[in-house]
């Protein structure tokens, strides 16, 4: 992980804003936007917020420059009275500026559900688990130095979220069998793959059967049975 509030204050000394990705981070680790200062920020709900698939993504506007930017897609939602079908676009002066159309409200219920459960769990809470269901992970992959993985992901918790990714040769195809037991990981282009995990309902039994997974299959050695295709696999 990065330190923000010192990019954030780089950032301005050049005169540039800071835009933050919380694609990975909302939900996983505390985020302190204001504390930061940063300028803007853009995230999903679907990854650690646990809306499920098609769940929205958000936007986070520092409140002085909200009246200062503009949004380039204009839409009905984003006018200053929406219902008085004027003839001349006027932007809100609050947030609502930057909503394009129409809500799309099924996702957001789903979205709604997820952020609720976050908030009862408490980051704080989130996080603790985060860092040792990673930990346990960690140490599992390095005690199994013969199958040859390297742990690109720092070592030390304040350094990473709540994803691990491991580096080998082989990785797609490895990749693969694993899927293939259910098990599923990200490949990244070369030899990169990636587990995510979830605090909030990922549990240290899991944890422990996708090790024992992937020491089964590299025991076994199936995965050099399936070829290398540049096929998706994430």
């Amino acid at each position: 992980m990065l330190d923000a509030r010192a990019i954030t204050a780089l950032a301005h000394e050049r005169g540039a804003y800071a835009v933050w990705d919380l694609a990975h981070s909302a939900g996983s680790v505390p985020v302190d936007l204001n504390g930061w200062n940063a300028d803007l920020a853009v995230g999903c709900t679907y990854k650690y917020l646990n809306g499920g698939p098609g769940s929205p993504g958000f936007l986070y506007v520092r409140s002085d420059l909200i009246e200062a930017l503009e949004q380039p897609i204009a839409g009905w939602f984003s006018h200053a009275n929406q219902f008085a079908m004027a003839e001349q676009y006027e932007p809100a002066s609050s947030i609502r500026r930057f909503v394009v159309g129409t809500p799309p409200m099924l996702s957001l219920v789903g979205a709604a559900c997820g952020i609720e459960v976050t908030l009862e769990a408490g980051i704080d809470a989130i996080r603790a688990k985060s860092i040792a269901l990673t930990e346990t992970f960690i140490d599992g992959i390095s005690g199994m130095p013969e199958h040859g993985f390297t742990v690109v992901t720092p070592l030390d918790p304040a350094g990473r979220g709540s994803h691990v990714t491991l580096a080998r040769d082989n990785a797609l195809q490895i990749s693969k069998a694993l899927r293939a037991r259910h098990l599923i990981p990200d490949f990244r282009s070369p030899n990169l793959i990636r587990f995510g995990f979830a605090p909030l309902y990922t549990t240290f039994d899991e944890v422990d059967r996708a090790i024992a997974t992937i020491g089964s299959v590299m025991d076994s050695g199936e995965y050099l049975t399936i070829p290398a295709s540049s096929d998706r696999v994430t």
